[in-house]
C-alpha cells in the first residue's frame, strides 16, 4: 500500500462527514467530547496525526485508514484485503470451512441417492415397458383369432 499524503486531507474529511449525514460539529463532539470547542480545522494546526487519532476518525466515519490517508494499490504494493479483520487463520474462517465441508459431504450423499433413485426408476420403466409390450402382443394375438 502506498500513501499519497501524510497530513489529513480536510476536503476529504469534510466530504466523508457530509456523506455520513452529520455536521462538522457533530463530528467534533464524537471526536473530542461534548464540552469541546475544537473543530476539524485543528487538523491544520496539528498536521501530524497520531495513529490513535486516525483510528478514532476512521471508526467515527466508518472508513479505512487507506481512505483517510489517501492510500491506493499500485504495482508492487500489497493488495488491499477486506476480510475478518484480515486474519486468514481465524476461528470464524475455520468454522465456516468445516461447516461448508459438512454441507458439501451432505450434498454429495444427496446426489448419490438421487442417482441411485434415477437408476431404479429407469429399471422400473424398462420393466413396465417390457410388460406393456407383452400385454399388447398377447392382446393382439387374441384379437386375430
Amino acid at each position: 500500500m502506498r500513501y499519497e499524503c501524510v497530513n489529513v486531507n480536510l476536503e476529504f474529511l469534510r466530504k466523508a462527514i457530509a456523506s455520513r449525514g452529520m455536521t462538522e460539529r457533530q463530528f467534533a463532539i464524537l471526536m473530542w467530547g461534548e464540552e469541546t470547542h475544537r473543530t476539524i480545522n485543528d487538523f491544520l494546526r496539528r498536521p501530524n496525526t497520531t495513529i490513535e487519532t486516525a483510528m478514532k476518525v476512521c471508526n467515527i466515519l466508518d472508513i479505512s485508514l487507506d481512505d483517510f490517508f489517501g492510500g491506493s494499490d499500485k504495482i508492487g504494493a500489497s493488495p488491499f484485503i477486506v476480510g475478518n479483520q484480515n486474519i486468514i487463520n481465524s476461528s470464524v474462517v475455520n468454522q465456516d470451512v468445516k461447516s461448508l465441508q459438512a454441507e458439501n459431504k451432505a450434498l454429495r450423499m444427496l446426489i448419490k441417492e438421487k442417482d441411485e433413485r434415477i437408476l431404479d426408476l429407469k429399471k422400473v420403466k424398462d420393466e413396465l415397458g417390457a410388460r406393456l409390450d407383452l400385454a399388447l402382443k398377447l392382446g393382439h394375438n387374441s384379437d386375430t383369432k
